[in-house]
């Protein structure tokens, strides 16, 4: 009787941790498609992709996923063969994980200095006729700066250093707070109505939150991982210990 308690109490606990990695494997997932599509106009003005580390949380949340699913089968079965496969599954990923954590502290640093580059080469060209392209160039601007409340590379002075600054004395309808029809005129006059930081700051602020939320859930995770890797442990040999063949 004494044994069985152990068995069950053990049980609980994996599917407690189970649950939790569901959780974490819906919340990767979840980061990976909001980073992506958070990032995706500015891989657009680079001209080369920056979603990597998107596509690798996406495919490690799914992974998570379907090893908790596969977990809480194994435990509910209270099948050695799937507890064995499960306690595998679990010491692969805690490995992935790690790798995924230095993945995306090199992927910051890179993103870093492809939004900086790409704002100071790009705000320039802006309403600049270029083959039909400044159309996608000012949409792809406009959007950046709308989604992240900023305005220029640095601050909003940026455009006064443009053609399009100097022409109009103005900056894009996209810089406002409240946008209006001349919301973006004479703003050297009147900034109470735009946003005056700059978008690679503001971007750089988006993105540190996200990673340092991923990297704090991330340890957090680990740690579960841990303790699911030894209660895994417990419960196989308690099953074995358990185990009577039939003859």
């Amino acid at each position: 009787m004494e044994s069985r308690d152990g068995v069950v109490m053990l049980k609980i606990t994996l599917f407690a941790l189970n649950l939790l990695f569901l959780v974490f494997g819906i919340e990767l997932v979840w980061m990976g498609a909001s980073i992506h599509l958070n990032l995706y106009p500015i891989s657009l003005l680079a001209g080369k992709s920056i979603s990597g580390v998107p596509a690798v949380l996406l495919i490690v949340g799914v992974l998570i996923f379907f090893m908790a699913i596969f977990g809480i089968a194994a435990v509910w079965k209270e099948n050695i063969t799937m507890m064995k496969v499960f306690l595998i599954l679990m010491i692969l990923i805690f490995f992935v994980e790690v790798t995924v954590e230095m993945f995306i502290y090199i992927f910051r640093n890179q993103v870093y200095s492809t939004i900086t580059d790409s704002l100071e080469k790009s705000i320039p060209g802006y309403a600049k006729p270029v083959h039909g392209f400044e159309s996608k160039l000012e949409t792809l601007i406009d959007q950046l700066q709308i989604q992240f409340h900023c305005c220029g590379s640095h601050n909003y002075t940026d455009w006064f250093k443009t053609t399009f600054g100097k022409a109009t004395l103005s900056v894009p309808l996209s810089c406002c707070i409240n946008i209006t029809e001349s919301c973006g005129s004479r703003v050297s006059y009147q900034i109470a109505n735009i946003h005056t930081v700059g978008c690679t700051r503001m971007m750089a602020t988006w993105i540190e939150e996200h990673f340092s939320f991923i990297r704090g859930t991330g340890i957090g995770f680990g740690f579960a991982q841990v303790i699911g890797i030894f209660t895994s442990y417990l419960y196989i040999k308690k099953l074995q210990d358990d185990y009577i063949p039939s003859y």
